[in-house]
C-alpha cells in the first residue's frame, strides 16, 4: 500500500487515556509520527480546527459477516432458526465473485461509518481478503468451520480454513478461525479447529449461547450448557472471542470472563429476539467486552455508533441503573478492548508510534462539544464522520476517491445482476 504523509492541524484529540487535548497530528509511513505543535509539511493537510473536527481512535467491529450484504432487509422478522435456514440457502448458491462484491460494499460501509478494523466470520474468506486488499483496508478474517454434513462449503471446512491461513498474503489481512456453534460443530470438529488455530498461532471466534433454544437443546443432549461443555472440554481459553453470550447463569458468566474476549452484538440480539446478554455482570467479573454489528441481514447496518448507544442503554434499562455501563466503558469496548484482544494493544490509539487508525468527526447539531466521549457514544452517527484513516492512508474524506468509487459501483452492479433467487 502506498504510504502518504498526512498533517491534521488543530484537532480536538481523544487520547488513549480518554483525555481531550488540542493538538496537531503528523502521520508518516503509516504511523503517528508526532502529536503536538507540528511545523513539518505533509502531502495532505486537514485543517481540523477550522472544520471543527475531533480525532478519535478508529472503531473496531469484532463480529461481522460482510459477504451477507445482499440479504439486507430480506430476513426481517425471522427467528434465528428461520434466519439460519434462509441464509443457508443463500450460501449454497453463493460464488466467490458474489462474496467479493458483497465484501467491497460491506467494507465501504464500515469505512464511511468510522470502522477501521473488523473480524469477519464466513467461508470464502479468500474472496473477502481480495476485497480488503483492493480497498486498502484491514481485517481479521475467520474462515468458518462446522461439520461436513452441515456446511454449504465445497470440500472439507478444516482443509479450506488451513489452505486460507497458509496461502493468504494480502497486506492488512490477519487470518483467524471461526466455529459456527455447538449446534453445527461436533466435539471432534471443534477440537480440530482449535488444533489448527494452535498450529498457526491464530485466534478463534465462535457463536455461543445466542438463544435460549440453543442452550435448552444442548442441555437436553449433553446435560450441561454450551458454555459449561466448552469449559469441560478445554475450549474456553484466552484465544477465544466468544460471540453473543446471551443466555448465561452466574457460573457461566465467570467461565466466560476467563475467555479472551466477548463480542456484544446488541442490535442483532434485539432484532432476532435472542435476548439481552448480561454484559454488566461479565464486565464486572473481568470479561473483555467488545462490540460487533453481526451481519446486515440481522441488523441491518454496520454501524458501531448504534451498537455503543443501544448496547449501553440496554444494560442500563435491564438493571434499572443509569450508570451500569458508562460512556467511557462503552467507547473502550469499541476500541481499546478489541485492540487488546486482537493485537495485544500493540501500536493502537492516538499516541506517537502507533499505527495511524484515526477517525475525524465533524461537530454538528447532534454533538455538544462538552464531552467528546459522551458525544461519540450517545449522539454521534455516521453523518459525523468526515474522514477515516487506516494504517496511515486516507480512505475516506467526505466520500471516496474516484478509483474507489468505481470499485464500489462495479461491485454494486455485479450484485444487482447476479443476485441468486431465494
Amino acid at each position: 500500500m502506498e504510504k502518504e504523509s498526512i498533517l491534521i492541524k488543530g484537532a480536538k484529540v481523544l487520547r488513549e487515556d480518554m483525555q481531550e487535548v488540542h493538538a496537531d497530528i503528523l502521520i508518516k509511513d503509516g504511523v503517528i509520527s508526532k502529536i503536538g505543535k507540528v511545523e513539518e509539511k505533509a502531502e495532505t493537510v486537514i485543517n481540523a480546527k477550522s472544520e471543527g473536527l475531533a480525532a478519535i481512535p478508529g472503531l473496531i467491529n469484532t463480529h461481522a459477516h460482510i459477504a451477507m450484504n445482499p440479504l439486507r432487509g430480506m430476513t426481517d422478522g425471522l427467528s434465528l432458526g428461520d434466519f439460519l435456514d434462509k441464509t443457508s440457502k443463500f450460501d449454497a448458491k453463493n460464488s466467490p465473485e458474489m462474496i467479493y462484491s458483497s465484501a467491497i460494499l460491506g467494507i465501504a460501509e464500515m469505512i464511511s461509518n468510522g470502522i477501521t478494523d473488523f473480524v469477519d466470520f464466513y467461508y470464502g474468506e479468500d474472496a473477502v481478503a481480495k476485497a480488503v486488499g483492493d480497498m486498502s483496508y484491514q481485517g481479521n478474517l475467520a474462515w468458518v468451520i462446522l461439520d461436513k454434513d452441515k456446511t454449504t462449503q465445497k470440500g472439507d471446512p478444516i482443509s479450506n480454513a488451513e489452505r486460507f491461513i497458509r496461502n493468504e498474503k494480502h497486506i492488512g489481512v490477519n487470518p483467524m478461525i471461526s466455529i459456527q456453534g455447538v449446534y453445527a460443530a461436533s466435539k471432534g470438529t471443534i477440537k480440530s479447529a482449535y488444533e489448527l488455530a494452535e498450529k498457526y498461532g491464530k485466534n478463534v471466534t465462535m457463536h455461543i449461547a445466542e438463544t435460549k433454544f440453543e442452550v435448552d437443546e444442548h442441555r437436553k443432549k449433553y446435560g450441561i450448557s454450551p458454555v459449561e461443555w466448552m469449559y469441560k472440554n478445554g475450549f474456553m481459553n484466552k484465544k477465544l472471542l466468544a460471540v453473543h453470550c446471551v443466555w448465561l447463569n452466574k457460573k457461566e458468566i465467570k467461565i466466560i470472563a476467563n475467555s479472551g474476549a466477548v463480542s456484544y452484538n446488541p442490535t442483532s440480539n434485539m432484532k432476532l429476539g435472542s435476548g439481552i446478554p448480561p454484559i454488566y455482570e461479565m464486565s464486572k467479573n473481568g470479561a473483555r467486552i467488545t462490540f460487533g454489528t453481526d451481519s446486515v441481514a440481522s441488523n441491518n447496518s454496520l454501524n458501531l455508533f448504534e451498537e455503543m448507544k443501544y448496547g449501553t442503554l440496554l444494560q442500563c434499562a435491564r438493571l434499572n441503573n443509569p450508570s451500569a455501563i458508562t460512556a467511557k466503558e462503552a467507547f473502550g469496548f469499541a476500541t481499546l478492548n478489541a485492540a487488546n484482544f486482537l493485537y495485544g494493544n500493540r501500536n493502537y490509539g492516538i499516541k506517537e508510534g502507533s499505527k495511524a487508525d484515526i477517525v475525524l468527526l465533524r461537530k454538528s447539531v447532534n454533538m455538544t462539544g462538552n464531552d467528546l466521549v459522551n458525544d461519540v457514544v450517545y449522539s454521534a452517527n455516521p453523518s459525523n464522520v468526515a474522514a477515516t484513516i487506516v494504517r496511515g492512508k486516507l480512505l475516506y474524506r467526505d466520500g471516496f476517491d474516484e478509483n474507489t468509487a468505481r470499485v464500489i459501483k462495479k461491485a454494486s452492479k455485479y450484485i444487482s445482476e447476479h443476485l441468486p433467487e431465494n
